[in-house]
């Protein structure tokens, strides 16, 4: 622990606290200056497009009004105006075929001169729903078909009167691809009754210049109109259900105009700004990754980091350069400590030049210190020993008898079915059971002889469950010579049993699998049971844990340490006393069907 009293240390807390104090004040205003300026310059750009794409909006809806007032206002020389002529044709009020004809030229003149006028507009459109259409254009597709087979209309007709506008892939009365565009449509009427509709339409490049957002990264605009999305830039435009344009629309509904941050559906941010037109009602509401806007300040920010690292790293260095050249004398003394071991026969000492009796004196308590500290190691290491011993020995005693009860029940009923070789076999087997189970000797073995135990379990198992257990090993030779500790596999076999197919009718395969992994072995035991409910996995996780501590910290554990059963917690509790920290287990469910146990150890080299 550093000490404030010592030389190194007040030199080092010294130069880097005015290290520190020197960078914070020059980057620090230096980056706060930086970023308002960038911020401001960013919002401003992004309004500047906002702004720019809502006004273009407002212009058609306009155009699109005074087309309309013209229709009501603008005589001819016959002081009749477009929408009486229009009337005289949708409800076939003109009795001569000269009367229609000039009726149909009155209007097209009325296209023709609007057109003239507003010179900008790609499309004025005419018609009414009985398929009479008039244009400035030509048109080459079924009129009548083309108003009757789709929905488009019904909003229109819905606002009765009020200005709608839409928004298509391409002019819907051309049959090719013409590009998108953007229509303002009204429902005229004329005494009280519909006559026909007003379509103005405009090229989507001529309203929307995406040019500004080329600049901008990822960027997104949207038109919404009544809750809906009207025109989206991006190819994934956002469905009904998505959150983020029920975020939207909250926030559109709030005020007119706003900015701030919004996740997108992919759960990142992004900033958004919006403008709502007073006029038409249509939101356009642009939307950037805040990592792409924001680029900008986010290299400034880095520069400057960068920066500070550089001159912390090289007074680092400088740092490291004085104290070694300062602390070379304690270096010696250091080295000598360093080489003081615990063996009786340490001769290790302070080499004293100058034949100082300090140093005589440390010299005496460093071999009295070694011979204290050999002693006391040694009474650690037996306690240490017979202490694991003990928690072995505990483990191991609550294997048993549960397995012992069922198979005497099993050879009982042998017996009484008068099969004696059956009942002959099956007390073999368990008596070589018992033999391995309880034995009193090396609390560890290897893999090769846990496989012949589990084998023969497995067998006196097969006894009991006839055809409705399958097993199977799958272990390679190499794994068979590695150490682990004893009852390592059976105890996770039994739990197979008890707990896996508890409530299952049906074939109990159990797979029994090793595997090495670079340096590493792996053993799993798998199973086709029930699996483990979600409570008892965190459960399991929870005791487990909650049982290395007490093992670790040499706590007293509780009563029982197991869920439902012995294995699992008694298994991992072993593995910890015998490897420590150099192993891994884990469990859960399979995907299609039981649960899985593995472990995992460090080959030896």
């Amino acid at each position: 622990m550093l000490s404030f009293r010592n030389l190194q240390t007040r030199l080092f807390i010294t130069y880097s606290l005015v290290l520190i104090l020197f960078v914070l004040l020059i980057s620090t205003p230096m980056y706060f200056y930086l970023k308002k300026n960038i911020e401001t310059n960013i919002q401003e750009s992004v309004e500047k497009i906002v702004s720019g794409y809502s006004d273009t909006l407002d212009v058609g809806s306009t155009i699109n009004n005074n087309v309309s007032t013209q229709l009501y206002i603008n005589r001819d020389n016959s002081s009749y105006t477009a929408i009486q002529y229009l009337e005289s044709i949708a409800y076939s009020k003109s009795t001569s075929s000269v009367e229609i004809l000039q009726s149909e030229l009155a209007i097209q003149n009325f296209l023709y001169l609007n057109a003239a006028v507003y010179q900008n507009i790609h499309r004025i459109n005419l018609f009414t729903s009985k398929g009479d259409f008039f244009s400035n254009q030509k048109t080459d597709v079924d009129v009548l078909n083309t108003i009757q087979s789709n929905d488009w209309l019904k909003s229109v007709q819905a606002a009765n009167g009020s200005t709608v506008m839409d928004f298509s892939e391409k002019d819907r009365w051309l049959p090719g691809n013409s590009g998108p565009v953007f229509s303002f449509l009204r429902q005229i009427n004329w005494n009280s009754h519909a006559v026909g509709f007003l379509e103005v339409q405009f090229k989507a490049s001529d309203m929307l210049n995406l040019d500004d957002l080329n600049t901008k990264k990822n960027a997104q605009v949207m038109i919404l109109q009544a809750g809906q999305v009207l025109y989206s830039s991006s190819p994934e435009a956002l469905t009904p259900s998505s959150q983020m344009l029920s975020d939207i629309l909250i926030k559109t509904g709030i005020s007119s105009v706003g900015s701030g941050t919004i996740k997108n559906d992919h759960g990142n941010n992004d900033v958004y700004m919006y403008q709502t037109s007073r006029k038409t009602g249509v939101t356009v509401f642009l939307t950037i990754p805040e990592s792409q806007l924001y680029a900008p300040l986010y290299f400034v920010r880095n520069v400057i980091l960068f920066s500070v690292f550089i001159l912390i790293a090289i007074s680092v260095f400088v740092y490291f350069i004085l104290a070694r050249i300062l602390t070379h004398p304690l270096k010696k003394l250091k080295k000598a400590i360093d080489s003081i071991n615990l063996d009786e026969t340490n001769q290790a000492f302070i080499e004293n030049k100058f034949h100082m009796g300090e140093i005589e004196i440390i010299n005496r308590s460093f071999l009295n210190l070694n011979q204290r500290l050999q002693e006391s190691l040694e009474e650690t290491v037996q306690f240490r020993t017979l202490q694991m011993q003990a928690k072995f020995d505990v483990l191991q005693a609550h294997i048993n008898p549960h397995f012992l009860f069922n198979m005497l029940g099993v050879i009982t009923v042998l017996s009484d079915r008068g099969q004696q070789k059956a009942v002959s076999d099956t007390s073999r087997k368990l008596s070589q059971f018992l033999r391995y189970s309880i034995s009193s000797g090396s609390s560890i073995t290897t893999l090769k002889e846990e496989v012949e135990f589990a084998n023969h379990y497995l067998d006196l198992l097969k006894s009991r469950y006839q055809h409705r257990l399958h097993y199977e090993f799958d272990i390679p030779e190499r794994l068979l010579e590695i150490p682990i500790p004893k009852l390592f596999i059976q105890p996770l076999i039994e739990n197979c049993i008890q707990h896996g197919f508890s409530e299952v009718d049906k074939q109990l395969d159990i797979h029994i699998s090793g595997k090495i992994i670079s340096n590493k072995w792996e053993i799993c035991i798998r199973d086709n049971g029930v699996g483990f409910d979600p409570e008892t996995l965190e459960t399991l996780n929870g005791r487990i844990q909650d049982y290395l501590e007490r093992l670790q910290n040499n706590e007293p554990g509780e009563s029982s340490i197991s869920i439902g059963g012995m294995g699992l917690v008694n298994t991992i509790a072993r593995l910890h006393l015998m490897f420590k920290e150099h192993y891994h287990f884990s469990f859960g469910n399979n995907d299609d069907s039981g649960a899985y146990v593995c472990f995992t150890g460090y080959l030896k080299q």
